[in-house]
């Protein structure tokens, strides 16, 4: 862990398994589409990926 880690929010954490579990909790679509786009890490891009489908289908099974 780097100390700047206590100083950004998780899904910037230098740790590509916490930026991971913290971007299945992101609600923010823009943010996640960031994460897919500039993210090192391949596991953290397809968490981003998932979660931003999950959140596409909750939008369309509420404005059903």
């Amino acid at each position: 862990m780097k100390f700047q880690d206590f100083f950004v929010p998780r899904w910037q954490h230098s740790n590509p398994d916490v930026r991971q579990k913290a971007t299945m909790r992101l609600n923010d679509q823009t943010l996640l589409h960031q994460i897919i786009e500039k993210d090192d890490d391949e596991m953290v891009r397809l968490a981003a990926q998932e979660r931003l489908a999950a959140l596409t289908h909750e939008k369309v099974m509420v404005d059903a």
